[in-house]
């Protein structure tokens, strides 16, 4: 991460983070992402967690259980690059 680029513009610092076997990048996400069909997705690189939010919007579910499919999303989620247990940053 030592070469990575940082643009500084007022009031904003923006670093450009190449995720892919980066451990340390990983383990700190902490993003959902809303896909274009409706689905939450915990991490880009797994294929397999995806969680349903757009069947229960159009079947009328309120706060309280959409809430319940948002958490589903972050219990999936975990670090797809393992850290290293030498690696100093962590």
């Amino acid at each position: 991460m030592q070469n990575r680029r940082i643009y500084t513009l007022p009031k904003l610092k923006v670093e450009v983070v190449n995720s892919l076997e980066n451990s340390a990048f990983c383990a700190r996400c902490a993003r959902l992402r809303l896909t274009s069909n409706g689905f939450l997705k915990p991490c880009l690189m797994v294929l397999d967690n995806f969680v349903d939010v757009l069947t229960p919007l159009r079947n009328g579910a309120d706060d309280t259980e959409l809430q319940k499919y948002f958490m589903e999303a972050v219990r999936r989620r975990k670090p797809f690059f393992q850290p290293s247990k030498a690696d100093p940053k962590l």
